[in-house]
């Protein structure tokens, strides 16, 4: 039985008569490498197909006046996210006017599924109302490459709820993720030029070490041409 595994662009899909669709996928032939070969034996057999996409997208709330999301999150030192404190409008802390409910507007976002799928896997994920306790379990499954199929059958649900269920749970904690990727890239930046710094201090003891040694050695000559 052959099995290919890539990734690739959905280029067309093409209603055809007699109820059949035509799917046309576009692949590096690069990164397919040798699998091209097992492409080619599946032409005209029966194949079964998942498709998932490359990105999640979700939609943010904000402040159509502002233009600001309705809700702001900060992540401790932990890497732990948590829903930060609502910041009041310039004006009304200036004024001390009361706060006006603003009027809310969705924005749409998307972030690489990867990103999502590492927050998941790395236990940041919290728990989020309307799922499961353990949905984060549920999608560490799937990333894991469980099949829908299987955990449609351990949930007692149909293939097609459990890929909504897990779609809809991805796009819930995606705002999360985004912001816990953030402050893993700070702080990925801000340890490499701390290990510079270090680097460069090794580099001036070794220096300043070999000077003395040569001092000492030139010190050490004088002396034996002197006794001579």
């Amino acid at each position: 039985m052959s099995f290919v595994n890539f990734d690739g662009s959905v280029k067309k899909v093409n209603h055809k008569p007699k109820g059949v669709t035509e799917l046309v996928l576009e692949i590096s032939t690069k990164d397919l490498g040798n699998s091209i070969q097992n492409l080619a034996e599946m032409i005209d057999n029966d194949v079964r197909v998942e498709i998932e996409s490359d990105v999640v997208r979700y939609n943010v709330q904000i402040n159509a006046h502002t233009e600001r999301p309705i809700v702001n999150y900060q992540v401790d030192q932990s890497g732990v996210v948590h829903i930060a404190e609502p910041e009041p409008e310039q004006l009304e802390a200036e004024l001390g006017l009361p706060a006006e409910k603003p009027q809310i507007e969705e924005k749409p976002m998307e972030i690489k599924r990867e990103v999502v799928d590492q927050f998941i896997q790395e236990g940041m994920a919290p728990e989020q109302e309307g799922f499961p306790e353990n949905m984060a379990d549920i999608v560490k499954q799937r990333i894991e490459g469980e099949s829908y199929r299987k955990l449609a059958s351990e949930l007692e649900m149909s293939s097609g709820a459990i890929v909504d269920l897990i779609n809809d749970y991805r796009a819930a904690v995606a705002p999360l993720a985004e912001k816990w990727w953030d402050w893993k890239e700070d702080q990925a930046n801000e340890a490499v030029p701390m290990q510079k710094n270090e680097e460069a201090a090794d580099v001036d003891l070794d220096s300043s070490q070999s000077v003395k040694d040569d001092s000492d050695g030139n010190d050490q000559k004088e002396e034996e041409d002197g006794a001579a």
